[in-house]
């Protein structure tokens, strides 16, 4: 069967595996942690490295090339990084990263390479192997870092058409003087973790991550479920625009804040949110879809 050696690169590390055209990931997926605010060397290093690991598990299959998940901005048809300023991947800004990657690791050379936006491997990973399968409309989401975004109709992601914002990105809209990608992220749950400390009086110290007031949540603390709460709500807010113009039967949730759905899911659709579900394999959505891109030729 044919098989896709796949990397699915974030901000502080990057997945990798060998992803068969059925979905079936047969190596992996492995994680390598990366430091994407350094210099080039060490992350070309540690993606050819990634690669290279694969190849004993890929050695006499159907191995059609190389699909990589990566955030953008990008130009995802040379495969060039263009992210500058964000913190992350500067060094790497104008690399042909498919060249830079297979001087290190010449077992590579001759493959194609195929590269799709993070959020959108993702969706397309879910919306062909997971909780987007069968959907007639859905949107997907990365809540992580920021907010990741993609939209499917029929089975196909389209970054444009009735109620789908520009490109398919929600991060850059407002709500109430404030960017989705502010409020619908990491950050969003610090800062109603902050809002409600203050009011109740609890030091806002004791948890100064989103995985700490999630796990504050899963112990019962009263002031991290209402900052769950208040989550849920502002994303059934911020997206409700979003929501009645595009109609999605279901919203398929990834990253890490979704990993909290459990606290914030409930508020968000008291609050008018469709159907928030979380993807059926977080950790292999990305490559799944790196596979599918690069197998099919189409998002």
């Amino acid at each position: 069967m044919p098989a896709v050696l796949c990397l699915d690169v974030g901000g502080s590390s990057v997945k990798s595996g060998v992803v068969l055209a059925s979905g079936e990931v047969i190596a992996g997926p492995y994680r390598e942690e990366l430091d994407s605010a350094g210099p080039a060397e060490p992350v070309l290093a540690v993606l050819a490295a990634s690669l290279a690991r694969l190849l004993p598990a890929a050695a006499g299959g159907d191995v059609r090339g190389v699909g990589v998940s990566m955030p953008g901005p990008c130009d995802y048809e040379r495969g060039v990084p263009l992210m500058r300023g964000l913190g992350k991947f500067d060094a790497l800004y104008g690399l042909d990263l498919a060249a830079e990657v297979t001087a290190r690791a010449a077992a590579l050379a001759g493959l194609p390479w195929r590269w799709l936006n993070d959020a959108q491997a993702f969706a397309l990973g879910e919306l062909r192997f997971g909780a987007g399968r069968g959907a007639a409309r859905a949107v997907f989401l990365t809540l992580g870092t920021g907010c990741g975004s993609a939209f499917a109709v029929d089975g196909r992601l389209v970054t444009a058409g009735e109620g789908v914002p520009e490109g398919g990105f929600v991060y850059p809209l407002e709500h109430e003087g404030s960017a989705v990608d502010e409020l619908l992220s990491a950050r969003g749950v610090l800062r109603r973790w902050r809002e409600v400390a203050e009011e109740r009086g609890v030091d806002p110290r004791s948890a100064t991550t989103a995985r700490e007031v999630g796990l504050l949540a899963d112990a019962g603390d009263p002031a991290a479920l209402e900052a769950f709460a208040r989550f849920g709500r502002t994303l059934a807010a911020a997206l409700g625009p979003v929501f009645v113009a595009f109609r999605p039967e279901v919203v398929v949730l990834g990253g890490k804040v979704a990993e909290s759905l459990r606290h914030f899911g409930p508020a968000a659709r008291e609050a008018g949110a469709p159907p928030l579900v979380p993807a059926a394999a977080p950790d292999a959505a990305a490559l799944r879809g790196a596979a599918v891109h690069l197998l099919e030729g189409a998002g």
